[in-house]
């Protein structure tokens, strides 16, 4: 009597329901011309680093909402929509430092609110003309206004090497680009308000000088 293979059997039958080809506890039905199966998150980790990389300081006030989203390499689908959600309450500011400041002097500096900090240096023209900053993430807004509310505008020399600590949002080149178009749209609204008004004041000064300079008859 020949001994059955239930193993092969139940690779066959499962096979046969959902594919042949494996990928660890998954199975896929046999593709044409063997294609590679690409991952799932290169696109998306692809997306993150150029969001990270598109990142511009801002001279907004601290009430303007700064937002930013991950997701981890490799993880399933639902659980990276779970961490996009609770990304999205981080809250970003930046503010300048001295060269050569370390990350422990600024995590110091707001030791009471536990941020996630990164030093960053920009660069425009040569060389010498660079820039140091540090970049804040704290776990939601109500912090960071915090933060702002207690130390904007504080002596930080030993530590930061900045006479005067200015914090700003953090924006993306996509925020910032919609608050220069906000920006200018009020700019102009108020132009309009303003020369409507001039308009007014200049019609009712003609009125009245008429009627006091008229002759009578």
């Amino acid at each position: 009597m020949v001994k059955r293979d239930l193993e092969k059997e139940r690779q066959l039958e499962l096979a046969a329901i959902w594919g042949s080809e494996t990928d660890g506890d998954l199975r896929y039905p046999k593709r044409r011309r063997n294609t590679a199966k690409q991952p799932t998150t290169t696109a998306a980790a692809a997306a993150a680093d150029a969001d990270g990389a598109s990142d511009v300081l801002s001279s907004l006030g601290s009430d303007a909402v700064s937002e930013s989203g991950g997701s981890d390499r490799g993880a399933p689908k639902k659980k990276r929509a779970k961490k996009g959600k609770k990304a999205l309450s981080a809250y970003r500011l930046h503010c300048f430092v001295a060269p050569g400041t370390e990350r422990n002097a600024v995590r110091t500096v707001f030791d009471a609110y536990e941020p996630k900090v990164e030093i960053r240096v920009s660069q425009k023209g040569n060389l010498l003309n660079k820039t140091h900053y540090a970049v804040l993430t704290f776990r939601n807004k109500a912090m960071a206004l915090h933060s702002v509310k207690m130390l904007d505008g504080t002596d930080q020399r030993k530590l930061l090497g900045v006479k005067e600590l200015r914090l700003g949002l953090m924006l993306s080149r996509k925020e910032q680009n919609a608050s220069r178009r906000s920006m200018r749209k009020r700019l102009h609204e108020e132009r309009e308000r303003k020369m409507v008004k001039e308009t007014e004041e200049d019609v009712t000064f003609i009125k009245n000088f008429m009627n006091l300079y008229a002759p009578s008859g």
